[in-house]
């Protein structure tokens, strides 16, 4: 019997498929929601920007936790999960302090912060860019450029030349295997 193809399977089929690591599933349920999800953002945020903002954390956290959603209910507990980011885009809006404010408050937060706090930071820091270095390069490249260049899931793509779908599963990945790199070195 030949396979079906995978855009012609149910979301509670493809999101099964992912918890046993078929990562393409996964794409094609972002494929299947990227639009309905990012106008329902829009129609929330009313900002074409923060509406793509809160689209990528949402996948994001779909990659962190879609294998908990339920397989009948993933359409559901996407839109919870947007509608969180949504709001919390909102809250953020409401106290991010403006650009005078944000500078004074950190000089205070870094005077005020105590000598052994910063060093511990500073290892932790030293400690996750050696960790990273473990990484394949496409895993190093996509959590480089979004995280530390802040660059929007799509720009990571274009920039690496690759589908967004393989930005996103090479996040999670790579994010998957710097925490148990982490919890490792916890334990050593």
């Amino acid at each position: 019997m030949p396979m079906q193809p995978l855009a012609d399977v149910s979301d509670s089929e493809l999101v099964t498929r992912f918890r046993v690591g078929e990562d393409a599933a996964l794409g094609v349920l972002f494929a299947r929601y990227e639009g309905p999800v990012f106008r329902f953002l829009l129609s929330i945020l009313r900002d074409h920007h923060k509406a793509e903002d809160a689209l990528q954390e949402t996948f994001v956290q779909a990659l962190r936790k879609g294998g908990d959603a339920s397989p009948d209910g993933f359409r559901g507990w996407l839109f919870t999960v947007a509608h969180r980011q949504a709001m919390l885009q909102l809250r953020q809006a409401k106290r991010r302090p403006t650009a005078a404010d944000a500078e004074w408050l950190l000089g205070v937060a870094d005077d005020a912060e105590a000598p052994e706090s910063q060093a511990n930071r500073a290892d932790e820091l030293r400690a996750v860019h050696e960790l990273l270095t473990l990484l394949p390069e496409g895993q190093q490249a996509v959590i480089r450029l979004r995280v530390y260049d802040g660059l929007r899931f799509r720009e990571v793509a274009e920039r690496l030349g690759c589908p967004l779908n393989t930005a996103l599963a090479r996040m999670h990945d790579g994010l998957r295997r710097l925490r148990e790199l982490w919890e490792g070195r916890d334990r050593a």
